[in-house]
């Protein structure tokens, strides 16, 4: 089966507004993602990117800035929600002041609520570059001096990485569950990801609740089905805390991202009266750039049977009415997932027990694709015939060139194109390339890559 990866740490930066929180996320994931701005309070939402701390791999999170006073405002107090739910999270806790400005009132309240979680604390100290900075006055906040450092120069940035990965836990290379197919359960909260695991394996082994949310961590549970040996990592939301009321989805898309790291296939779980949203798209996405195959699970799709009166159709009719409406839904879904277009789709009923066999059977088909492996005189066979049929077109009075094709890798299936000019790629000959390959090696399931290289490349390689 390969490497078995393991989940990524989480790790937030935290501090009251305008400290420099999006500019050392923007430092540490080396290009600009947060949006940066004079302005207090820029950053509301959570950002998450993956991250190399010195080699290991994490997810980091930018949040917004947290300040007491703001508390009961309405926009001010979710900021805080989110923030304290970034820390309960996070592996390692980044706390970030300014070094020109000193502790203030706020710096206290953070430091007082980071000490309570118990957690490992990297307390740094922002815009030493300006000069002027007492680091000793920090002392107060009762966390010890912190490295001081410039978010926007690049300063210290290396000792700040090295305090972060002393208080990650160590990557386990490990796993006796290493030869077991995992398929990660995802999905926004209250999908039905817990009452599929549950019907999955035919009991009671998460809790199952109509309250979104119900289950926090992860759950690993090894099974077999049908003589495979199966990992089930079930990711259903985070406990919903009675302040916490709107936009946690975020943080369940964090730990999605973590399980689908993880497996090798994952279930995206949507609900049939909801339709797709923004969350599954991104979740999806994750998966698609991550190179792991996705079956969409339709679940509660009982309900829209029962909601247009299907259910009460004679049978015959009945199977003609969900026979169109699968049809129906599926192109809707398709639009709205047009980047995952391989990923099969199975309606679910997990309460009823309804589908789950199709699923199964789905996660396994797309597994083996991902090990598919092409002999290389069958791809550059493959390759002439494509580019005889539907030869390149021209760009700036020059025609793309494919001297020589090799598939190197699989989970995904991975192809390299040796070729004159890879700025000579038009995406749409690009997408051509992708759709034949495709259909002539019955790869229909899977995420695969095409990498283009220079020729040049090749005759170094050979030699």
């Amino acid at each position: 089966m390969g490497e078995v990866q393991m989940p990524k740490p989480i790790i937030a930066i935290v501090g009251r507004p305008n400290v420099g929180k999006s500019s050392l996320f923007n430092r540490l994931v080396g290009r600009r993602v947060a949006v940066v701005d004079e302005t207090p309070g820029v950053t509301r939402d959570r950002l998450a990117a993956d991250v190399s701390i010195l080699g290991r791999k994490c997810i980091l999170i930018d949040t917004g800035g947290f300040e007491v006073a703001l508390k009961d405002d309405p926009i001010g107090g979710k900021v805080i929600e989110q923030v304290e739910y970034a820390i309960e999270q996070a592996n390692v806790i980044v706390f970030l002041v300014d070094a020109i400005e000193g502790p203030t009132a706020t710096d206290h309240e953070i430091a007082q609520r980071l000490r309570k979680q118990a957690k490992p604390i990297v307390f740094a100290a922002n815009k030493v570059d300006a000069g002027g900075a007492d680091l000793t006055q920090f002392y107060e906040l009762r966390l010890g001096e912190p490295i001081g450092i410039s978010a926007i120069h690049g300063k210290n940035i290396n000792a700040l990485c090295e305090a972060i990965l002393s208080h990650l836990p160590p990557p386990d290379d490990e796993d006796e569950d290493g030869e077991r197919v995992r398929i990660a359960i995802v999905g926004r909260p209250n999908v039905g990801k817990s009452a599929l695991l549950n019907s999955i394996l035919g009991e009671e082994r998460a809790i199952v609740s109509p309250i979104p949310g119900t289950t926090r961590d992860a759950i690993d549970t090894p099974f077999e089905w049908r003589g495979r040996k199966l990992l089930l990592i079930d990711t259903a939301g985070l406990r919903r805390k009675a302040r916490i009321k709107r936009r946690l989805e975020y943080y369940c898309v964090v730990r999605a991202l973590s399980a689908i790291d993880r497996g090798d296939v994952a279930l995206l779980v949507i609900d049939a009266l909801e339709g797709a949203t923004h969350q599954d798209a991104r979740i999806a996405g994750y998966a698609h750039e991550g190179g792991k195959p996705v079956v969409i699970v339709i679940n509660k799709w009982d309900l829209i049977l029962e909601r247009v009166g299907a259910d009460e159709l004679e049978s015959k009719e009945a199977r003609r009415q969900e026979k169109l409406l699968r049809q129906d839904y599926e192109r809707l879904i398709r639009q709205q997932l047009k980047f995952v277009d391989y990923a099969p789709i199975e309606f679910t009923s997990a309460v009823k027990g309804e589908g789950i066999d199709g699923v199964l059977e789905k996660a396994l088909y797309c597994y083996e694709q991902t090990l598919s492996r092409v002999t290389t005189g069958a791809l550059n066979r493959a390759m002439q015939e494509f580019l005889a049929a539907h030869p390149p077109p021209m760009i700036k009075g020059r025609r793309l060139k494919v001297y020589y094709a090799t598939q190197p890798e699989v989970k995904p299936p991975t192809f390299v194109l040796f070729v004159n000019d890879p700025e000579l790629m038009h995406f749409s000959y690009m997408r051509y390339l992708e759709n034949r390959l495709r259909e002539r090696f019955s790869l229909d399931a899977t995420p695969i890559r095409i990498l283009l290289r220079p020729s040049h490349e090749r005759k170094r390689n050979i030699a």
